[in-house]
């Protein structure tokens, strides 16, 4: 529903505008190729496993990127020092199309930041290749992993799972072939 309301909201853009956030748009899918894209904040949005990535709006006098993170800005100093920025945005020309390598080096930045934020205060951790595909879903208890975990391919297919009690692996363990489907399995013990 969401991929539909974001071209819907393009839309209201004049022709060069809509361009540039278009292009803006397509770059951002090349590099996160599973992202689902969403209104957040009244604002395109590419999240991945829920969590937002990177938003981008159009403006009278700008195009911005919303990293979802001033703290981005400060991790890219150099490389956005050119562009009018504010606490949780990044300001470009209206009619010219953001850098490739610039959107490229933005999503590097957001992926490693998100996978540092892990884990939550609840235990949950989440880890994400750079293409944004995730790599490892759990949850922490006393900095050891604890209860069901996953592990997935660069592809997204899922290569083992298996749970822990405090940081030791129990219990029905699976890996799977490159298809996803089981091909091993061990059991642990309790």
């Amino acid at each position: 529903m969401s991929k539909a309301q974001i071209t819907q909201h393009l839309k209201k853009f004049d022709k060069e505008q809509r361009a540039a956030l278009t292009l803006l748009r397509e770059q951002i899918l090349l590099e996160l190729p599973t992202a689902e894209e969403v209104i957040k904040y009244g604002i395109p949005t590419f999240t991945i496993e829920g969590v937002p990535v990177l938003g981008f709006d159009g403006y009278k006098a700008h195009n911005s990127i919303f990293p979802y993170s001033g703290s981005i800005n400060a991790l890219m100093e150099k490389e956005l020092a050119k562009y009018e920025q504010t606490k949780g945005s990044i300001h470009f020309p209206l009619n010219k199309p953001i850098p490739l390598a610039l959107v490229r080096k933005l999503i590097k930045v957001k992926i490693a930041y998100i996978n540092a934020s892990y884990p939550s205060r609840t235990g949950e951790y989440l880890e994400f290749y750079g293409n944004g595909v995730l790599k490892a879903k759990g949850k922490m208890r006393q900095e050891k992993m604890h209860g069901y975990w996953e592990w997935f391919r660069k592809d997204g297919t899922k290569l083992r799972s298996g749970s822990f009690n405090k940081g030791e692996q129990v219990g029905l363990w699976i890996t799977y072939d490159l298809s996803g489907k089981p091909y091993k399995k061990s059991n642990l013990g309790n």
